[in-house]
């Protein structure tokens, strides 16, 4: 099954942004919408053991209707295998016109309780309704499925969830399969992404602004759309752009295709090279006074028609 399944919006004009506030314990994890990745916090970061924060999902959703949720866990940094009190909590929410203050909870998902995946068998809930009317429901405990993580090294877990946004955009859902492609058709789509990223890596190498604008274009095209730009939001990013590739203080690190692996995601319709030492992007600019400061950057792919070339979404 592949999500979104379509649904027609109902909410008009309306502003929505649709987020999903994160906490985590004693684990690295992975969530993915439709099949994209969404965050992750895994490897040196995830030493302390958790994380807190909201995410906007519009710019996975792209249309209204059901959706998919996906969250790989796996064993604390450094260890092999889950060893007790790995949790993640996901709270599924959205508000309009920019205001937090509009915030309104998917009852269907826990409401602002959310689900919570750990190996307890009950979950707390919260008050609800109006005190001293029929609604009022006072604070209590409800069973759920215990997860039995101790020695696992992987759990996933899968879901759906409604949501609705104010516009209906195609993006990469009617791409080439390229999954397909390299398991049917025998193509060598590592070899042929690796030709894209080096013409990224010299795009960047050459501090070329413009170049680097076509590049990620129809990437920032579906962001402004979903994330409701401004004006004053397009400038900034146009900046931002040209702060990163002007920075002498970064410099380009080399890539080697031996250290990359190939990740699909959108259901074999997008694809990436990830690092194998870290699972990060090959794209890495290295602060050249403080080595430890790193930015990745990361590029989806597509092929939009059969035969075509691979673009980046």
């Amino acid at each position: 099954m592949e999500y979104p399944i379509k649904k027609d919006t109902t909410i008009g004009n309306e502003r929505r942004s649709n987020y999903i506030y994160m906490h985590s314990a004693d684990c690295q994890f992975e969530v993915y919408v439709n099949d994209v990745l969404l965050t992750s916090f895994k490897g040196e970061m995830a030493r302390r053991g958790g994380i807190t924060g909201g995410h906007i999902t519009n710019f996975l959703l792209l249309t209204s209707g059901t959706n998919e949720i996906k969250v790989r866990m796996y064993p604390r940094f450094g260890d092999k295998v889950f060893k007790g009190g790995a949790a993640v909590n996901l709270i599924f929410q959205h508000f309009r016109n920019g205001d937090f203050r509009t915030t309104i909870y998917d009852e269907e998902m826990r409401g602002e309780d959310g689900i919570l995946l750990d190996h307890h068998d009950k979950q707390w809930v919260s008050d609800k309704g109006t005190y001293d009317t029929d609604s009022w429901v006072a604070a209590h405990f409800e069973p759920k499925p215990a997860i039995h993580f101790d020695g696992l090294p992987i759990y996933e877990w899968r879901s759906t969830f409604e949501a609705q946004v104010p516009y209906d955009l195609v993006g990469w859902h009617n791409s080439v399969n390229l999954q397909k492609e390299e398991e049917d058709e025998k193509k060598d789509i590592k070899k042929e992404l690796i030709a894209e990223y080096q013409k990224i890596y010299e795009i960047i190498k050459n501090r070329d602004v413009q170049g680097y604008l076509k590049l990620v274009k129809e990437k920032e095209e579906i962001l402004e759309k979903t994330m409701f730009y401004t004006e004053k939001d397009r400038k900034e990013k146009l900046q931002m752009a040209e702060d990163l590739l002007n920075n002498s203080d970064f410099e380009l690190e080399p890539i080697f295709p031996e250290t990359f692996q190939l990740e699909y995601q959108g259901y074999g319709k997008l694809v990436t090279l990830l690092h194998k030492a870290d699972g990060e992007g090959i794209i890495r600019l290295r602060n050249k006074s403080n080595p430890d400061e790193n930015i990745y950057l990361d590029f989806l792919f597509q092929r939009k028609v059969k035969g075509g070339k691979l673009t980046v979404i």
